[in-house]
């Protein structure tokens, strides 16, 4: 869909990037792109700790974590090296930005249920953009170019869409039909255990993942020759 539709996007394509398969692959075939596996697997944790159902939130705080702790260490050894400039050797800027939002706000969203919300499970997956990109791949089922003007003349139909028929249709189904490349998994969560996300870890609980993760990412970059304690 990407090569050949270019307005698309196929997100399972994206998520697979970061499995474990494909890790396993790059590890096997391609075992010089230490890089890329590391690149992979920090990033792929940052997505992970978003996503999964099934992890309490100290370990998402550690995964977090560490991918911050990667990419700033990163940066530094890109800014200090005398051959290498961060528009040429780095990610870009917004791509940064974007990444250590993502590792921030789930930091802040843990202490925040923890301290004004802590009868509520913290469901990361449900604080994002994934419901509003399923209403614009149904509206685009609609009208393939819409304004807001045509958003609000289709609302209707959106809400015929959103419940009637196309509840009942599978997720890979409605991921296809309103497709867009879009593969909407906010309402998944089989096996659910509420109890586990209504556990918040303490001050010391997160200074304690802090350290851990550090020590990783320390682990990480070494396997590409970068000392990440003089980093950060």
């Amino acid at each position: 869909r990407d090569v050949e539709r270019g307005d698309k996007q196929d997100d399972r394509a994206a998520a697979r990037l970061f499995s474990a398969e494909t890790l396993a692959c790059i590890l096997s075939h391609f075992p010089k792109h230490t890089g890329l596996s590391v690149y992979l697997f920090a990033l792929g944790e940052l997505y992970d700790a978003w996503q999964n159902r099934n992890i309490g939130h100290a370990e998402r705080a550690k995964m977090v974590l560490r991918a911050r702790f990667f990419l700033m260490a990163w940066r530094s050894h890109i800014e200090k090296h005398p051959d290498h400039r961060t528009h040429i050797h780095f990610i870009s800027r917004e791509s940064y930005e974007i990444f250590l939002t993502l590792c921030d706000s789930l930091l802040q969203l843990i202490v925040v249920y923890r301290q004004y919300f802590p009868m509520y499970p913290l469901l990361p997956w449900l604080h994002s953009t994934e419901t509003c990109e399923h209403i614009f791949g149904i509206l685009r089922q609609l009208k393939k170019d819409f304004s807001y003007t045509d958003m609000l003349y289709l609302e209707p139909k959106l809400q015929a869409l959103l419940l009637g028929a196309f509840a009942n249709l599978s997720f890979e189904e409605k991921a296809n039909q309103t497709a867009s490349g879009y593969h909407h998994t906010y309402f998944r969560a089989p096996d659910l255990d509420t109890a586990a996300l209504m556990e918040w870890p303490t001050d010391v609980d997160l200074a304690k993942a802090s350290a851990a993760a550090f020590e990783e990412v320390e682990q990480l970059l070494a396997a590409v020759g970068i000392d990440a304690h003089a980093m950060l």
